[in-house]
């Protein structure tokens, strides 16, 4: 009976994973949101399928939740271990029609995952032995024009080889609608969506101190004061020449904090929140280059960039405090954008991105983002595998093999998990516009004859040696994580048996307290 609430249970959680399945490959089929507002949006994208649905059923909320902690931690790979999931809990159906208790599945998967990381280890080759822009052309799966593929792949591994094993944070992507694709630059650090705050400002300074700050730019009140308040004293300006006198004060404080910060070698100054516009003449008077509202995280990442403190204000600016860098302003998509390089800090990149509408740019966008952390994982790790599912295929007749020599109902549970493997390969086949089963046989074939590089090419619509001239790979690192969330995934959905509400627990615990305590008499 269990079973049979578990399949109930988890309806929703396979309907996602058959919608995630079709958008999967290079050829996925794009699917249309509707948001509750009116809003219809049109991707291809499995993490932005699953981050934009309407999330009520707890089971899908479990599934959204352990896919976007799989996509936090490697930017690609999501739709397959959505793929996967869906087919271990198809299976899994099937198995408990057949009297196989949730146990004795799990049993089995867990066997099944073992054979096929083994599996894993013996399909990898060394990295050494193609170049890592193929596995960024792999995962750049956001245009399928080969020119555009080629070149922004070689910028991938390029950056990545620049930035070494932190790539993913250190290389930020960054898209602007108009242009094409092929016009993506790489630039070698932190560029922000924003210009100076006055045209009179100078738009480049070389080689100058910049002041990073995290409140407002603006004369400073009397009476103010930064960290612990210990004693607070109020003005009152009633006539005016007084209060002519406190403006002058204060005018004459910010002068006296920008004169320090310019002697200390200060350039440019950049702050997360605004530049007052009384004081935005005077900073331009002073050769200085303002650039507010700048996010916390851009911030961060100048200042490691430029060996940067970020300080309060700019009465904490200090020669110590400064980074050093170059600061250019530059016109780009229509608009000012400002490049920030050094060679003071950490190697940061920016890859900037052209796509002709906002739908391709963040697409193209999300697919670079895959193409670093692919890169840079196999960089890591030295290791890639056969891509276009062809790993799949392996393990899963390795599988099936294999796991003859298991006993009972365990050997049916791995035997379910090897031909749960086979989903990957027949989706890919299914989106180019290949006959799924055809294509699986084909597979097989192969694995039988010991080619386990055969798999599927989806841009040039077969099934083809992946390693040939345009190796298909990707790293073994991201396979293996793959194969071990997608199965987590699977059991922890397999053993769900009932649905209970936490506040009707709660009332019933309560109830029998009320019941269990003893009777008191009050005096």
């Amino acid at each position: 009976m269990a079973c049979m609430v578990n399949k109930e249970l988890v309806a929703g959680v396979r309907t996602v994973c058959d919608v995630v399945e079709t958008a999967l490959g290079p050829f996925g089929a794009n699917k249309l949101l509707i948001q509750r507002d009116g809003t219809v949006t049109a991707t291809a994208s499995s993490t932005e399928l699953l981050d934009r649905l309407d999330v009520t059923d707890p089971a899908v909320t479990l599934l959204d939740s352990a896919a976007s902690g799989f996509d936090d931690l490697n930017s690609d790979g999501t739709g397959t271990v959505v793929t996967l999931a869906g087919a271990l809990l198809q299976r899994a159906d099937r198995l408990a029609e057949r009297g196989l208790h949730p146990t004795a599945i799990e049993r089995g998967y867990r066997e099944g995952l073992d054979i096929a990381l083994d599996a894993l280890d013996h399909t990898a080759r060394p990295l050494s032995s193609f170049e890592p822009s193929d596995v960024a052309r792999t995962a750049l799966t956001g245009t399928r024009n080969p020119q555009v593929r080629r070149a922004v792949s070689a910028q991938v591994a390029a950056a990545v080889d620049a930035a070494g094993a932190d790539a993913s944070e250190r290389i930020r992507v960054l898209s602007r609608t108009g242009g094409a694709a092929a016009e993506t630059e790489l630039v070698s650090g932190v560029v922000l969506e924003r210009g100076p705050v006055l045209e009179s400002m100078a738009r480049s300074r070389s080689g100058t101190g910049i002041a990073l700050l995290s409140s407002t730019v603006d004369v400073p009140h009397a009476g103010s004061q930064l960290g612990r308040v210990s004693r607070r004293v109020e003005f009152e300006a009633d006539s005016f020449a007084d209060r002519e006198a406190l403006a002058e004060h204060e005018s004459g404080t910010f002068t006296e904090q920008l004169r320090a910060a310019v002697d200390a070698g200060c350039g440019v100054v950049i702050t997360e929140r605004a530049i007052n516009e009384r004081v935005q003449s005077e900073l331009s008077a002073a050769g200085i280059l303002g650039i507010n509202r700048v996010d916390a995280d851009e911030l961060q990442r100048i200042a490691r960039a430029t060996d940067a403190t970020v300080v309060p204000t700019l009465a904490q600016v200090s020669e110590a405090t400064l980074g050093r860098g170059s600061v250019d302003v530059r016109r780009k998509a229509g608009r000012d954008m400002t490049f920030v390089t050094s060679d003071a800090g950490e190697t940061t990149h920016t890859l900037f991105c052209r796509a002709p509408d906002p739908r391709t740019v963040a697409a193209f966008e999300r697919s670079v983002e895959a193409a670093i952390a692919s890169t840079a994982a196999a960089t890591r790790d030295g290791r890639v595998v056969p891509g276009g599912g062809a790993v799949e295929a392996t393990a899963s007749w390795t599988v099936s093999r294999e796991s003859q020599s298991l006993s009972g109902r365990q050997q049916l549970a791995a035997e379910a998990f090897g031909e749960a493997l086979m989903a990957v390969p027949r989706a890919l086949a299914a989106t180019a516009g290949l006959d799924a089963g055809r294509a699986a046989v084909r597979l097989r074939v192969a694995r039988s004859d010991g080619r386990d590089s055969v798999g599927i090419d989806a841009l040039a619509g077969t099934t083809a040696d992946v390693l040939g001239e345009l190796p298909i790979l990707e790293p073994v690192s991201l396979k293996r994580d793959v194969l071990t969330t997608a199965t987590e995934l699977a059991v922890q959905l397999i053993r769900i048996d009932e649905r209970l509400h936490a506040t009707d627990l709660a009332d019933g615990r309560a109830a029998d307290a009320e019941e269990d305590a003893p009777d008191t008499e009050m005096a």
